[in-house]
């Protein structure tokens, strides 16, 4: 047997010990028989003690003895001040181990605390699992809190909640509670803060008190964080207004103000100030005032902002129409922005010689040239956005920003208002009197987009600025339903700027100012579409503020969705039709960084689309600094995104060919049936035909620079392709007219 190096004996053997008396106390006394310098260690337990890091109950003096020679003793006290065992009364064998970190031994000695019951009052200790919370107005929280009795005797306890409004509490502020010596009690107080108005988004501090009969309180310390909802509704009462405001018989050169009512009301629980700019087509042409200057939105109020618009009023001439746009910025981003972010206004700018002062021949004169220059396809009133054949190419219609559809004809030499369509209602659009002959539709906002359905081709989908998209009989132009999603509330006003059908006319894909796609689905060809969409947010997706869906177009295959806007990004979405509902769908995305570095917010890709076969996925995209771009989608490289958290892979796609085609933004693309031609329509004013090789790439041995077939002052919008009848192009763009061009 191994000879025992550490000897070591107690003082005594027993030991009485009354909790908040005297520490009781004894000494250790260890003999170093080894044969070199060793320090010793004292650890004590208790016969049944659950170990606890941060209850302490003795202590020693010293902690750790200094080494000693062999031979040599080493003295330790013992006091003991707090109970082993909390509650706990008679007595307990507690093990004192010696041990030395030098030698490869311990002795162990055994000595019988008896404890006393003391009759010191109770000693409570609260616990919160969780001190900070979360929670919605309206919505309920529950806070748990853990009391427990540090003392020898049982003990009734209250606790009350203390800090927040008492009517927040779904129950009563208190809880009474009975705990046994040593024991542990739980209780949860409920917190349903009320409505958005009452409760605003901020942190409520609140604390919890433990009171028991026979002791001291105790309180513990927690935090209700009330969590932003809500939105801020923005409406003007006037949205055109004149100058000056009151027609008169004599001139008015004095007046130059037409003051705008601006409406914010604060359905949120955010108090938010906000500051109104103005842009839009004229800002440049005038100046402007804001009262006050920075408004301060309080929670549940209406708030009022004066908009002063002034400018320069000519002599003579005629009315003109002033286009802008106030913008609102809010100090507090985290709900967004208002609710829509902006309003459209008008200012009709009189002249300040009446118009019946002017000479009444000259006015006639101009009357009669203006009638007899017009041209007969000029019928719009405002910008032409959209322009589609239909599915046999015997008729097209155009939508603009003047609230209207029209269906037009094809005939030898161009485009003839269709005689079947005379609208028989007052023909009066976005507050403009319309030429009642070939009119097809009213809308109720400016049109920025329009398809056919494939499998019917008398009916068109229709775009609208509000955010509404409505579904119209070709020609008599009734409105056979309409599609937005009324569980989103920012839906309202989000401009749809992009539509694409498959070619079972059962799916429809729409996109948004907001950065949304919405799946509109039905279950067969003449039933109606559901009216809750599926919907992907890619401006958060992309983790890319302001991102806007400005264009779409689906693969030949109809499993690829493209989808495009600034930043120049197209995203693709593979999409399985047989599996609606996806709740977390295949998205990758192209940049085009490393063909031009320089992207921003305003850059933007306008125009997609693929050659119109059915095995190849052609793509080619347009963009804000004037360059067309060929790609092979079947050619890129996913590179999977290695954070899991972001739901969207990155592309590597080469470009089979890429071009400038303009100095300025080319907004719309248009391929043939047969992939030879591609025709292109952007802010030049030009329609360009550009004729491409068998794999797609520019042949520059016919037109290196293209072939330009049309020439315009004003910016194209929309063209569209047919070839069964001859190749044939139809244009609308911002001169308001609708021009159908042939290629030989």
């Amino acid at each position: 047997m191994e000879k025992s190096v550490i000897n070591a004996s107690l003082s005594t053997e027993n030991l009485t010990f009354r909790p908040g008396d005297t520490p009781g106390s004894f000494e250790v006394t260890v003999n170093n028989d080894s044969d070199r310098f060793v320090n010793f260690q004292i650890e004590i337990t208790a016969a049944g003690e659950t170990r606890n890091i941060g209850y302490r109950w003795y202590r020693l003096e010293p902690e750790v003895a200094a080494a000693k020679p062999p031979g040599s003793s080493t003295i330790f006290q013992v006091f003991i001040f707090n109970t082993p065992i909390v509650g706990f009364v008679g007595t307990v064998n507690l093990m004192v181990k010696i041990f030395s970190p030098q030698l490869a031994q311990q002795c162990r000695l055994v000595l019988r605390l008896k404890i006393e019951r003391d009759n010191r009052p109770t000693h409570l200790s609260l616990e919160l699992p969780v001190r900070e919370f979360q929670v919605y107005p309206r919505n309920s929280v529950d806070i748990p809190v853990r009391v427990r009795n540090l003392s020898q005797q049982p003990t009734n306890v209250t606790l009350r909640f203390t800090g927040v409004d008492p009517s927040w509490l779904i129950s009563s502020a208190e809880r009474r509670l009975a705990v046994d010596s040593g024991g542990i009690a739980e209780a949860t107080f409920q917190c349903q803060p009320p409505s958005v108005v009452q409760a605003p988004s901020q942190n409520y501090p609140f604390a919890i008190e433990a009171v028991s009969n026979n002791g001291y309180p105790t309180s513990i310390d927690g935090n209700v964080e009330v969590l932003p909802v809500g939105f801020i509704e923005f409406t003007t009462p006037q949205k055109q207004l004149k100058i000056p405001s009151k027609s008169a018989w004599l001139p008015n050169w004095k007046s130059d103000t037409a003051s705008f009512e601006l409406l914010f009301k604060n359905a949120s629980n955010l108090n938010q100030q906000l500051d109104v700019q103005v842009q839009g087509r004229d800002w440049r042409k005038c100046s402007f005032k804001k009262i006050p200057e920075a408004a301060n939105l309080n929670l549940g109020e209406t708030t009022k902002v004066i908009l002063d618009v002034k400018t320069k009023r000519h002599w003579i001439g005629i009315a003109k129409t002033l286009l802008l746009e106030a913008k609102s910025e809010l100090s507090d981003q985290r709900l967004g922005s208002t609710d829509p972010a902006t309003q459209t206004l008008e200012v009709q700018v009189l002249p300040i010689i009446p118009l019946w002062l002017q000479l009444a021949a000259i006015a006639l004169l101009a009357a009669l040239l203006a009638i007899l220059l017009q041209p007969r396809d000029v019928m719009h009133t405002r910008s032409v956005n959209s322009v589609r054949f239909s599915g046999i190419g015997l008729s097209v219609v155009s939508g603009s920003d003047d609230c209207t559809l029209r269906l037009w004809n094809i005939g030898a030499n161009g485009l003839d208002p269709d005689d079947r369509v005379t609208y028989s209602g007052q023909p009066i659009a976005c507050d403009k009197p319309q030429q009642p002959k070939g009119l097809m539709a009213i809308t109720d906002d400016a049109v920025e987009v329009l398809r056919f359905m494939p499998l019917q081709n008398d009916r068109v989908a229709v775009g609208l600025d509000n955010g509404v998209i409505e579904l119209r009989d070709v020609p008599s132009g009734a409105k056979i339903s309409q599609l937005q999603d009324l569980k989103d509330p920012r839906a309202k006003g989000d401009r749809v700027f992009d539509l694409a059908f498959t070619s079972n006319s059962l799916n429809l894909f729409s996109g948004y100012g907001s950065g949304k796609v919405r799946l509109w689905s039905r279950p067969a060809p003449n039933s109606n579409f559901l009216p809750e969409p599926e919907a992907i947010d890619i401006q958060s997706t992309l983790k890319l503020s302001g991102f806007q869906v400005r264009a779409l177009t689906l693969s030949p295959d109809a499993t690829t969705l493209v989808i495009a806007g600034n930043f120049k990004r197209f995203i693709l979405w593979q999409w399985n039709p047989t599996k609606l509902n996806n709740k977390l769908p295949s998205l990758s995305v192209q940049t085009l960084e490393k063909l031009d570095p320089l992207v921003g917010l305003e850059d933007y890709i306008w125009g997609l689309a693929f050659v119109p076969d059915s095995t190849g996925k052609i793509l080619a995209t347009s963009d804000s600094a004037g360059f067309i771009t060929i790609w092979n989608l079947n050619q890129c490289q996913t590179i999977k995104n290695p954070n899991p958290q972001i739901q969207i892979n990155e592309l590597n796609c080469p470009p089979i060919d890429r071009w400038s085609a303009s100095k300025t933004s080319v907004r719309t693309l248009a391929f043939s049936d047969d992939g030879n031609l591609l025709v292109s329509g952007g802010d030049d004013g030009r329609v360009v035909v550009w004729y491409l090789t068998p794999e797609h790439k520019l042949d520059k041995t016919k037109a290196a620079e293209g072939q330009t077939i049309f020439q315009s002052s004003k910016k194209i919008n929309s063209i569209d392709l047919k070839t069964n009848q001859g190749t044939m192009i139809v244009s609308g763009g911002e001169d308001f007219q609708v021009k159908l061009h042939r290629i030989k």
